[in-house]
C-alpha cells in the first residue's frame, strides 16, 4: 500500500510539474518554421502540438489563447506563442515561446534577402507561391473550422456568429468593434442567465 501512495504522489509530483522553458523555446521554435502564413495559419498545427500530442492544454484553453491573441494589438504569432508560453510554462516560458516563434523567420530572412530580388519575378517563383497560397487558405480554413465546432455549442452563440459575420462581412463593420461589441454581448448574456432567470426559478 505504501509503494502505491508513493507511486501515487510520483505521479502526481511530474503531472503538476510545468514544461521548461526550454520546451517551449524548441516546441514554438518547431511551429514557426513549419508555418508559413502566419498567424492564423500556426493555430491548427498549435492545437495538435499543444492539445493532442503534449496534453498541456485543453481545447477550451487553447480557443480562450486564439481568441484573446486576436483581440489585443500585435502580430496574432507573437500574441499567441507568448500567452501560450506563459500559460503553460510562466512568464520565462512565454519570454523564450515568443523568441522561439521568431527566430525561424529572423534565421530564413537573413539568408534570402540578398537573393531574393533575383528571383522574386521568376515564373517558378511565382508558381511555387500561387501553390503555398492555397495550402495557406487551406489551413485557415481548418483553424476555422475546428474553432466553428469546439465554440459554437448552443443557440446563442451560433447567432452571434451569424450577426458578426455579416456585420464584418457585408456591412464592412471594424473588426475591434464587432470583437468588443461580441464581449458585451457575451457579458450581459452571462449576467442576465447567472443573475435573473436562475433567481426566477
Amino acid at each position: 500500500m505504501d509503494n502505491e501512495k508513493n507511486i501515487d504522489s510520483i505521479d502526481a509530483n511530474i503531472s503538476n510539474k510545468k514544461p521548461s522553458w526550454y520546451t517551449m523555446f524548441f516546441s514554438f521554435f518547431y511551429i514557426g518554421l513549419v508555418t508559413i502564413g502566419g498567424g492564423l495559419a500556426m493555430l491548427p498545427i498549435m492545437e495538435d502540438e499543444f492539445v493532442n500530442k503534449r496534453k498541456f492544454l485543453t481545447k477550451d484553453e487553447i480557443i480562450d489563447i486564439f481568441a484573446l491573441s486576436q483581440s489585443i494589438p500585435g502580430v496574432i504569432a507573437i500574441n499567441t506563442s507568448l500567452l501560450t508560453g506563459f500559460k503553460v510554462a510562466g512568464i520565462f516560458g512565454g519570454i523564450m515561446a515568443g523568441i522561439g516563434v521568431m527566430m525561424p523567420s529572423f534565421i530564413i530572412i537573413l539568408m534570402i534577402a540578398p537573393i531574393f530580388e533575383k528571383f522574386q519575378n521568376t515564373i517558378y517563383v511565382n508558381k511555387a507561391f500561387l501553390g503555398i497560397r492555397g495550402a495557406i487558405a487551406g489551413l485557415i480554413l481548418l483553424s476555422a473550422f475546428s474553432m466553428g465546432k469546439q465554440v459554437i455549442k448552443n443557440k446563442f452563440t451560433a447567432v452571434l456568429f451569424i450577426l458578426s459575420f455579416i456585420s464584418v462581412v457585408f456591412l464592412h463593420l471594424n473588426v475591434i468593434y464587432a470583437l468588443l461589441i461580441s464581449a458585451l454581448i457575451g457579458w450581459g448574456y452571462y449576467i442576465i442567465n447567472k443573475y435573473i432567470i436562475k433567481k426566477q426559478y
